[in-house]
């Protein structure tokens, strides 16, 4: 691998796992525990992890249907996923992606919510897989880390639009990715 494809496949999953920090913002308070403070960017990251092994799953037994036309698959599928990120952007903005958690099965559903971008774009993992056989942990790790540095963060209008920014930065980085792939052979 070239420098060059390691920076964009770090890029690309940096993007594909960060709705795990919009999600995650501000689920720990200051009464609680240490340990819950590494438990929910752990519930993150496995959420993550899991995503995208079990996408890659169904990924590999549907693989056949895409063999002549795999590189547009995984193009189209790098799209959906930057409409999404643009999409959950936009309704940061709006206030209308803000999370209360009050129970563990919210947390859970909250977690695989987040999964939903890794699960979408594991599906094409047969045909492109940053960091190959690694791809998985690396998705896992990345979940866990951007839960891990937002879960702390206090939620305030201005985290809004940082989130926001952050989010909407993802879907520009996962488009121009995505251009890249199909066009060039970067990646």
């Amino acid at each position: 691998m070239t420098t060059t494809t390691i920076i964009i496949s770090i890029l690309f999953i940096l993007c594909l796992t960060s709705p795990a920090a919009l999600r995650s913002v501000g689920l720990v308070r200051e009464g609680d525990k240490p340990s819950q403070k590494f438990l929910i960017p752990l519930l993150f990251g496995l959420s993550q992890g899991m995503a995208a092994l079990i996408g890659s799953a169904i990924g590999r037994l549907i693989a056949h249907l895409f063999v002549y036309i795999a590189d547009y698959m995984v193009f189209a599928m790098m799209l959906v996923v930057a409409a999404k990120l643009f999409i959950d952007s936009m309704r940061m903005l709006r206030g209308k992606m803000l999370y209360t958690v009050s129970t563990d099965g919210e947390l859970l559903a909250l977690s695989l919510l987040a999964a939903t971008n890794t699960l979408l774009m594991s599906l094409m993992a047969s045909y492109f897989s940053p960091f190959g056989y690694w791809y998985i942990l690396v998705v896992a790790l990345a979940g866990f880390l951007w839960s891990f540095f937002a879960v702390r963060t206090e939620f305030n209008p201005a985290m809004v639009k940082k989130l926001s920014f952050i989010e909407f930065s993802a879907a520009v980085f996962m488009a121009v990715i995505a251009i890249l792939y199909l066009f060039t052979d970067l990646i």
